[in-house]
């Protein structure tokens, strides 16, 4: 962990994670270096990815971060979920357990959402802000164990109200957060290059790996050519007028995820036992692969991609 801190920190300190935002012209490049990071280092990769949507949520407040390492911490549900109360004075009291936490003991600030009774609140935090502490890490794989991904304990804590980032969910309802989705696909696909660039330099001779190998070859190709396009797409509609953001997230997430999962079948049949079975960097890879790709929802993101007027009407019996 201390490993990856170090370079998450110098990479932010050198203006290397300063990526174009979304939605401004360059959406494509910014997803292929989300990629190319990944290609790199899984790790590394998801750390980057938080950091940079949260630069991208703040700009969208027309607020900067300030140099500052950030994290997104947006999991909900009956084990991880805060509440926040506002106060007399306009402050705001924090409460609860936030599971799935990446890069707690690393970053300097994070992007919490917690429950209001009006709706899903997102607030910018400060780590240093009295109250938080990070609990020990109920994380058991060594996949993406660097990331230091464990729950954060919010005990009354105390946050001025201009904490707050938009009105009770402004979060979820923004094109930015549909945009934003593709992010981590972005990652996934790096993951698989990675693989895929192993599998190709593993020289392998004969037609079956060398038949497999060109597979891998050409889904590497459609990575890129499906990231490029959504990021075209984005950028000619990044205020989701034509309200095509939603479903194209989760149709590029779902083939990304499906191309990810085929690559990771072809890459062992291509080079065979050894390299799952005594490399390091390819058996730390494959597992971080194999858990980050669980990001993706599935089928229940699937079955909420058509609209009412996509489906037909079944005829009566």
């Amino acid at each position: 962990m201390i490993d990856l801190a170090r370079r998450v920190r110098a990479l932010l300190m050198e203006g290397d994670l300063a990526l174009p935002l979304p939605g401004q012209g360059a959406t494509a490049d910014r997803l292929r270096s989300l990629m190319e990071f990944a290609r790199l280092d899984l790790s590394l990769a998801r750390i980057i990815e938080a950091h940079t949507d949260a630069v991208a949520i703040l700009a969208e407040r027309d607020r900067e971060a300030a140099r500052k390492l950030y994290g997104v911490w947006a999991s909900d549900g009956p084990q991880s979920r805060l509440t926040a109360t506002s106060l007399p004075s306009g402050a705001w009291r924090i409460d609860g357990i936030k599971q799935y936490c990446g890069g707690a003991p690393m970053v300097d600030a994070a992007l919490v959402t917690a429950h209001t009774e009006d709706g899903l609140l997102l607030l910018d935090v400060p780590m240093d802000t009295p109250g938080i502490t990070i609990l020990p890490s109920t994380w058991v794989t060594t996949a993406l164990a660097d990331t230091a991904t464990g729950p954060v304990s919010f005990a009354a804590v105390n946050l001025p109200g201009d904490a707050t980032l938009g009105a009770p969910n402004w979060y979820l309802e923004r094109p930015g957060f549909w945009h934003g989705a593709l992010a981590p696909a972005a990652c996934w696909a790096g993951g698989a290059q990675y693989l895929i660039d192993t599998a190709t330099n593993s020289n392998k001779k004969d037609p079956h790996s060398r038949a497999h190998v060109g597979a891998l070859q050409s889904i590497g190709w459609g990575l890129e050519a499906l990231l490029a396009q959504a990021g075209m797409e984005i950028d000619a509609d990044p205020s989701d007028r034509r309200h095509q953001a939603r479903a194209r997230a989760l149709k590029v997430r779902h083939l990304i995820e499906r191309w990810c999962t085929q690559v990771m079948d072809h890459f062992g049949r291509a080079t065979g036992p050894l390299l799952l079975a005594q490399d390091t960097e390819t058996v730390r890879h494959y597992a971080a692969l194999t858990l980050y790709l669980r990001q993706c929802h599935a089928e229940r993101d699937l079955e909420t991609i058509p609209e009412p007027h996509d489906v037909a009407s079944t005829p009566s019996k």
